[in-house]
């Protein structure tokens, strides 16, 4: 049973980008990449630990065109604050052994 995929309120999207993520209103930034975007949020891999309930800023440093799902773009902003829901281990994750799941904050316009 997905209980991650039971929480969550909008479909998600394979979707290859590396991003840039700092905790919110810090200077230092770190590189990630993402796996999958959604219009609640997106997953990503991080060399970074982040801790749950940890408010962060994300930002689109570039997308790879020819990526898996590369057509959909719903759910993708180029600057977004979000919220930490999840972070764990992952099995051979290299440069990046952290998956890390978050949402975004509402945006009112």
């Amino acid at each position: 049973m997905n209980t991650l995929a039971e929480k969550r309120a909008y479909e998600r999207h394979c979707y290859a980008a590396d991003i840039a993520f700092s905790y919110f209103n810090k200077e230092n930034s770190y590189n990630a990449h993402t796996l999958n975007i959604g219009t609640g949020g997106m997953c990503f891999k991080s060399s970074l630990f982040l801790q749950p309930g940890a408010t962060v800023c994300v930002r689109l440093k570039n997308n790879h065109p020819n990526g898996a799902g590369s057509d959909s773009c719903e759910g993708l902003h180029l600057v977004t604050l979000a919220e930490v829901k999840w972070c764990q281990e992952v099995l051979n994750g290299e440069a990046f052994p952290y998956g890390v799941g978050v949402k975004y904050f509402e945006t009112f316009c």
